[in-house]
């Protein structure tokens, strides 16, 4: 007959306690799946009880996620059309001086060895294209007035690859290279009183002496970037006889045109050391015009600013329609808390609410800017004739989509939904039941 032992015994106790705890946890569980289940599904269903304030929530929320990512693609694009504007017109991406030419202005200080120089330009991959320069001040002089105005010494060609001085000639020729060319602006011919095929005449003083020096010119072609300054103030003959006008062999300037625009903001680029010693300086259009460089800095904290009201609002705008959820339904929360419902998953309840709500915030304001921004990528916004940091902006601003705002702007939404959720929560959890139950609104 067998006998059990008393190890036996013990070991089949442990093995029914084993199991019972495993079970028991099992059954905790899921009955907490069940209630998280549960309060999800009322969660949902209450943000929807009053479906017009629900909506307008949405849309406030929404709209203002719009509007940050509408001022972000913006501001991308200004950024990027007034670069384009400063650098693509006239000034080039960099420019080469002499030492000491950009602080005084004198003529006196030019390239002398320029043959070394276009060597290492044409061996340089990051430069596209350049285009030498000579300039002075100068008087213009016509039969009927006279106006003062700087006067640039260009090669016809290679300054068409850098500038846009050629599809600036509205009326006329461009140059060709013939002496006795001259394109003036629409401006300055107006006061001049001249038009195509008028004489005028240039007086300049020379290089190394300041002699005066005269030539006669024969008006070729008008031209007009829209920028006053330089539709007014400036004039354009050919490099050769600007240089025999000022009795020099070398070039004030040459103007750069990159590979790549962003090549122009890395300092630590091998060319921009190489092209930089003791006679030559290289520098590029953010040192050339700081002040644009600046505004444009400035500029990218305006996401951050509109982003800043945008979210306070977003906030008091959740928090208000959480509180008057919360108030219209006191009586219930007193009366679940009555039944035992516990505070934390009130509070859980709450949070998910405004989750949901926030949800489709982000859903449909990222649809919205989405369809806004592409819409401004596709026609642009256009500010003829607006004046910013002494510039003009002359061409229309495409908007700039980046998928990384909209990840990140989306997310910080939600985020914020949350946060501003967690007061009424909060607050609800915090619910006396008794209280509660006595309260209607």
């Amino acid at each position: 007959m067998a006998t059990r032992t008393p190890n036996s015994s013990n070991a089949s106790k442990l093995d029914n306690n084993g199991s019972s705890a495993t079970v028991n946890e099992s059954n905790s569980t899921q009955h907490n799946s069940s209630q998280n289940a549960i309060i999800a599904r009322l969660a949902k269903r209450s943000i929807f009880r009053n479906t017009r304030r629900t909506l307008l929530t949405v849309l406030l929320i929404s709209c203002s996620l719009a509007a940050i990512l509408f001022t972000d693609a913006f501001v991308r694009g200004m950024v990027e059309t007034m670069v384009k504007i400063s650098t693509q017109t006239f000034l080039g991406e960099g420019q080469i001086h002499r030492v000491g030419f950009r602080e005084a202005n004198d003529i006196d200080l030019y390239i002398e060895d320029t043959t070394t120089l276009y060597q290492q330009l044409h061996a340089t991959t990051a430069i596209q294209a350049f285009a030498p320069r000579v300039l002075t001040g100068a008087m213009t002089s016509s039969s009927e007035n006279v106006a003062s105005a700087i006067v640039y010494g260009v090669d016809a060609i290679q300054e068409a690859q850098v500038s846009k001085l050629k599809l600036a000639v509205t009326q006329g020729d461009y140059l060709s290279g013939i002496d006795g060319e001259i394109i003036i602006g629409e401006q300055l011919a107006d006061l001049l009183e001249i038009s195509l095929g008028d004489r005028v005449v240039i007086t300049v003083s020379e290089a190394n002496g300041g002699d005066l020096s005269q030539a006669l010119f024969r008006v070729s072609g008008l031209f007009s970037f829209n920028e006053r300054s330089m539709d007014i103030g400036m004039a354009f003959i050919n490099l050769s006889q600007g240089q025999k006008l000022l009795n020099i062999a070398g070039v004030h300037e040459v103007a750069l045109r990159l590979q790549h625009l962003h090549q122009a903001e890395d300092s630590t680029l091998p060319f921009w050391k190489t092209l930089n010693n003791d006679q030559i300086e290289t520098l590029s259009w953010k040192e050339l015009v700081p002040q644009l460089s600046s505004m444009l800095a400035m500029t990218k904290y305006s996401t951050l600013i509109v982003s800043i009201i945008m979210y306070v609002l977003v906030c008091l705008g959740l928090i208000n329609t959480m509180f008057m959820s919360i108030f219209e339904r006191q009586t219930e929360f007193g009366i679940l808390l009555a039944i035992g419902t516990r505070s934390k998953q009130l509070f859980y309840q709450i949070m998910l609410e405004g989750f949901f709500i926030g949800l489709l915030s982000v859903t449909v304001g990222l649809l919205m800017a989405f369809l806004l921004c592409y819409w401004g990528s596709i026609v642009g916004i256009d500010y003829s004739e607006l004046e910013m940091s002494g510039m003009t902006l002359n061409e229309p601003i495409y908007l700039i989509l980046d998928a990384s705002s909209f990840a990140i702007m989306g997310v910080a939404t939600l985020a914020v939904t949350l946060i501003a959720s967690v007061y009424p929560a909060f607050h609800a959890a915090r619910l006396q039941p008794s209280f509660a139950m006595r309260k209607t609104l």
